[in-house]
C-alpha cells in the first residue's frame, strides 16, 4: 500500500454587508470582527443591527499538489519516499 500527501485547498466566497462610517471603518470591522472556524461556522463579535452576511455551506475544492510520502512492504513496514 502507498500513502499519498494531497495538499487542498477549501474556498468560500461570500460577502458581509456591514453599516459603518466609511470603506476603510467596515474592512475594519470585518477583519477585526468576523472569521470562520471548521465545524464552528461564520461569526462575528458586531451586534446584529450593524452585520449580515451570505456564504454557501460547501466550499469550492481544488487540489493544489500530490506526491507519494511512503510505500508499506508486505511485511507492513513503511519505507518513506
Amino acid at each position: 500500500m502507498k500513502g499519498y500527501k494531497i495538499t487542498t485547498r477549501f474556498i468560500f466566497d461570500g460577502f458581509f454587508i456591514v453599516n459603518a462610517e466609511t470603506l476603510s471603518n467596515a474592512r475594519q470591522k470585518v477583519c477585526e470582527s468576523c472569521g470562520l472556524v471548521l465545524g464552528g461556522g461564520i461569526h462575528t463579535t458586531l451586534p446584529e443591527e450593524e452585520i449580515q452576511w451570505e456564504f454557501p455551506v460547501h466550499p469550492a475544492m481544488s487540489i493544489l499538489g500530490a506526491r507519494q510520502i511512503y510505500h508499506k512492504n508486505e511485511a507492513g513496514e513503511n519505507h518513506h519516499g
